[in-house]
């Protein structure tokens, strides 16, 4: 198998009603590529990004090539993720067969948001909520109270809910400390992502120490080991590309960090993220272990139980247990 053609292909899907209000404030954030690449054997391969098109000549190198010859790839994961989904189309099996071994069944996807209003957030944590998210990412902003809005958050999620707030890596630690020891007493707040300066070492550590709320760093401007060696965070977020993803998941496998995958983009882009998670074990947090069951680690979903169904005859106990035996485990 060679690949023949490499079509790159800007698109802007429609905004939906509530978010194309807020097109002014961020133009363009509905842009993706979609990368189309086509085999001699019939075969197509898509992916696609939250970018804007590269130069034809950028992908001119792949034609002629076998797929293969860009296992673990750099490129952007649009293009990388096209590759992967035409070689598990030529060998029939999903991509994650190709990026590692399967660590667990199922992995939690967070819900997004951009910086809103209030009153706007609460509407989209409903929205989150009734799709089924139990999660929800959202950028801090300067013209809104961080406060404001987690308490408009804690008005209307369900138990379990939580935040995941990025503080954009912008502040000291004399500012943020006040912010995030106020905010660790909200139920509704799970994660502080970036809340200091990537170079303030220091300032994790100290803050790291004093908030009980888990810290997510990204980027890792020193390169990953040293973050961790120097116990700054408490996860680290990976992403983009394919290669880079996996090389940085196996030092925080290796160190017991835990680790938020972040890949932007459309469906095809969330699809990769799905692949790639399944077969990194640092993948604990959302998108992610009572293990392969749930996807997240033992001991982080309040409510949960077990009852056992002892065989009563039933048509429902058959059907349910059929269900199991062939499929595994699942969620109604």
């Amino acid at each position: 198998m060679r690949i023949t053609d490499v079509d790159i292909i800007p698109i802007y899907p429609r905004l939906v009603a509530r978010a194309a209000q807020h097109n002014a404030h961020y133009p363009n954030w509905n842009l993706r590529t979609v990368f189309r690449v086509r085999a001699d054997n019939g075969l197509v391969g898509f992916g696609d990004f939250r970018c804007p098109p590269p130069d034809q000549s950028t992908v001119a190198h792949l034609v002629g090539r076998s797929p293969f010859d860009f296992l673990a790839n750099d490129f952007n994961p649009g293009l990388g993720g096209a590759l992967y989904d035409l070689m598990g189309k030529h060998l029939e099996v999903p991509a994650y067969k190709l990026l590692g071994q399967k660590a667990r069944d199922r992995v939690p996807v967070a819900a997004w948001s951009k910086p809103v209003p209030p009153e706007t957030l609460a509407a989209e944590v409903k929205r989150a909520v009734a799709e089924g998210y139990s999660t929800m990412k959202m950028h801090s902003i300067e013209y809104y109270d961080i406060l404001e809005q987690n308490r408009a958050v804690e008005e209307v999620a369900p138990p379990g809910f939580l935040m995941h707030y990025d503080f954009n890596h912008n502040r000291s630690l004399a500012n943020v400390l006040p912010i995030v020891t106020e905010l660790e007493r909200s139920r509704t707040v799970g994660w502080i992502e970036d809340p200091l300066r990537p170079t303030d070492v220091e300032g994790w550590r100290q803050l790291r120490a004093k908030t009980r709320l888990p810290l997510i760093m990204h980027p890792t401007p020193l390169g990953g080991l040293a973050e961790i060696h120097l116990g700054m965070a408490d996860a680290y977020m990976i992403g983009g590309q394919i290669g880079l993803a996996l090389r940085r998941s196996g030092a925080l496998t290796a160190a017991n960090s835990a680790a938020v995958l972040q890949v932007t983009g459309g469906t095809l882009t969330k699809a990769l993220a799905m692949h790639l998670a399944a077969v990194i074990p640092a993948c604990s947090l959302h998108t992610v272990n009572l293990q392969k069951m749930t996807g997240r680690e033992e001991g982080t979903i309040r409510g949960l139980r077990l009852d056992l169904w002892d065989d009563d005859g039933t048509p429902e106990f058959a059907r349910i247990h059929h269900r199991v035996t062939t499929e595994g485990p699942f969620v109604e």
